[in-house]
């Protein structure tokens, strides 16, 4: 983020909250600590705080519609880190009235090393929430034995969401032991949930037998994020423990090497209001070359409806792979799916630094999906978007008629003319030597190079509304210059580089 466009946010921000008090925390302010205010926020208040590293203030806070928003960028991120067990036994941040904690907005923190002692619980977090009604976004989670921990036995009709944040190695696990030794989790949402929506969040190496996403709430939305076991050894990357409306569209979602439980999806029990399953376009990957089960169903009655669209997925050679383990629902519907037993698969554009996009030789996913419809309330099952990064906006997935299986849509460069703004992008000079101007008559979010066959080769954000790039380093030929708008738009063009 640019400084002007950062102070033109703090203006934004600034006005936006003006009948409110605002506090500014940092080693410059007149309160250098979170904790030093603790006493005096009232409701509505805001809290920024500048970057830099806050060594072990933990603080429970005891009032409502509080928001809190971290001012570091790059290296200097504001970091709430912990480098030993917190004294409240719960958690770096925590909210733990209803009714008196409710509504909190969190941005641009990070929450690093949360751990209470085993006589306590041994599940200490970088959010501990217990009130209603949680917003989080753009955070990192990491070395914590749970990220996010939310849940309140009084509370019915909370409502969670989670939005372009990173969790990273969390997870109970004790000193020197490399395997296991705990069940705290990257992400542990309880039943006081009423509905969770987590979209274009990284979670990854988790620790300990760590699930990556364990929800009790009544409806769940997982939409277009990366679930990454990676090098980590963890459990369920999602773990449905209850039940409820579970909506999974959009996801990448990895199975390590070495995880403790090799299983992608386990649902626990189903005793929520509603029991409906929908696991729509996502692209899931193991990794693991033994025993492996894509989805385990205890419940033997109960479910609705169990849905599995439009999904790749792709597995090692030689792997034992099942599809669905346990109690196979009597109304399972399974459709347009693809089982693919070569991974790194051919059809993804460079599966070793983890980008599943398509290119061309994708032929057994291409156009072979199907419309997938809407849940018994309503909710589209078609995918509106793609991940590209959580540091990054969601891209606007394009459609040319047919829909294609997994989280990505392939552009197909012989079709580039039939998208939509084609006209409203101007690259020039074109032919170019490397040099390359580019104009559109929408500010756009991002701007993509690909190569003839449709493969990423360059992504950059683009906020203003003409952009230089220099593409000398690739070599002469024909590319795809692309760009996603701010109104969802997707504009394509032809660029020749000739020397």
């Amino acid at each position: 983020m640019s400084k002007k466009l950062f102070i033109t946010c703090l203006a934004i921000l600034t006005t936006f909250f003006c009948r409110a008090t605002l506090w500014h925390i940092g080693s410059g302010q007149s309160y250098t600590l979170p904790s030093q205010v603790k006493n005096l926020v009232q409701d509505g208040d805001t809290v920024f705080i500048d970057g830099g590293i806050y060594l072990n203030d933990a603080v429970k806070w005891t009032k409502s519609n509080l928001r809190f928003i971290g001012l570091g960028i790059g290296n200097d991120r504001t970091v709430l880190r912990c480098s030993g067990d917190i004294p409240n036994g719960k958690g770096i941040f925590v909210f733990e009235s209803p009714g008196l904690c409710d509504d909190i907005y969190i941005e641009n923190i990070v929450f690093e090393g949360a751990q209470i002692s085993d006589a306590n619980g041994a599940n200490g977090a970088g959010i501990r929430f217990q009130a209603r009604n949680l917003t989080v976004k753009s955070c990192l989670f990491i070395h914590c034995q749970n990220g996010i921990l939310e849940g309140h036995g009084s509370v019915t009709d909370s409502n969670v969401i989670i939005e372009q944040c990173e969790f990273s190695q969390n997870g109970y696990q004790l000193p020197n032991d490399p395997d296991y030794s705990g069940y705290e989790h990257h992400l542990y949402i309880g039943a006081s949930t009423d509905t969770l929506v987590i979209t274009n969040c990284y979670l990854h190496d988790p620790r300990g037998q760590a699930n990556s996403i364990k929800s009790r709430a009544q409806r769940s939305f997982i939409l277009y994020n990366m679930i990454d076991e990676a090098e980590g050894y963890g459990s369920w990357e999602i773990n449905i423990a209850q039940g409820g409306l579970n909506v999974l569209i959009g996801n990448i979602i990895i199975q390590g090497t070495s995880g403790a439980n090799h299983g992608i999806v386990g649902w626990d029990t189903a005793i929520n209001a509603l029991e409906d399953f929908y696991f729509i376009n996502n692209t899931v990957i193991n990794q693991f070359s033994g025993n492996i089960a894509y989805f385990n169903v205890v419940p033997a009655s109960g479910i609705n409806t169990f849905k599995v669209w439009n999904n790749l997925f792709v597995s090692v050679p030689g792997a034992n792979t099942q599809l669905i383990t346990g109690n196979i629902p009597s109304n399972m519907d399974n459709q347009y799916n693809a089982l693919l037993a070569n991974y790194p698969w051919s059809g993804f554009t460079n599966p070793n630094n983890n980008d599943f996009t398509l290119n061309s030789s994708a032929t057994e996913i291409i156009d072979q999906g199907g419309n997938a419809g809407t849940t018994n309330t309503g909710f589209s099952l078609s995918p509106s978007n793609m991940y590209q990064s959580y540091e990054e906006p969601l891209l606007s997935r394009p459609y040319d008629g047919n829909i294609d299986i997994g989280a990505f849509e392939f552009i197909v460069p012989e079709k580039v003319n039939t998208l939509s703004g084609v006209s409203d992008v101007q690259i020039w000079p074109n032919p170019s030597s490397g040099i390359v101007h580019v104009k559109s008559s929408c500010r756009s979010v991002q701007l993509s190079v690909l190569d003839i066959q449709g493969r990423w080769i360059e992504r950059a954000i683009y906020f203003a509304d003409e952009q230089m790039l220099d593409l000398s380093s690739l070599p002469e030929g024909i590319y795809l210059l692309r760009i996603n708008d701010l109104n969802g738009l997707i504009h394509v063009k032809k660029l020749s580089i000739l020397r």
